[in-house]
């Protein structure tokens, strides 16, 4: 009777809202360019792919034109000022929502790389270190 060889994920922590297709998906991306050495091929993304920055765009910009309709009907302004101050607080805070989405987006998207890299990374490590099956059996 063989040992079962260890299976290295088993071993690391990995977080419950991590698709279980998305490891088997970055597994062989990274298995591919290990092989070939080279590096794993950068995600192509456009800008409407990018979903928390556009999230995080929408919401900040409206919160903002909300308070400043708000504000200004509370301090008694007048149609117009208010609406030329919702429309500039408006812009100004989508533009900065959206930084700030961008940069969220790029620190998260970096942490799960890096998570499933290292994942890789030692998947590889435990199979270079373990006999071949073969072996195993042998001195069974």
């Amino acid at each position: 009777m063989s040992e079962e060889t260890p299976d290295p994920l088993d071993s690391l922590e990995i977080p419950a809202n991590i698709d279980p297709r998305l490891l088997e998906l970055w597994f062989h991306r990274e298995r591919e360019a290990l092989e070939k050495g080279t590096t794993p091929p950068e995600r192509k993304e456009s800008e409407r792919n990018r979903k928390l920055t556009w999230l995080f765009a929408s919401y900040v910009g409206i919160l903002v034109m909300c308070l400043v309709i708000v504000l200004g009907l509370l301090r008694g302004l007048a149609t117009e000022e208010i609406l030329t101050q919702t429309c500039q607080a408006f812009l100004i805070y989508t533009i900065l929502g959206f930084l700030a989405g961008w940069i969220v987006e790029y620190c998260v998207a970096d942490s799960v790389e890096s998570l499933l890299r290292e994942l890789v990374r030692k998947s590889f490590a435990v199979a270079e270190t373990e006999p071949p099956d073969d072996a195993n059996a042998g001195n069974a």
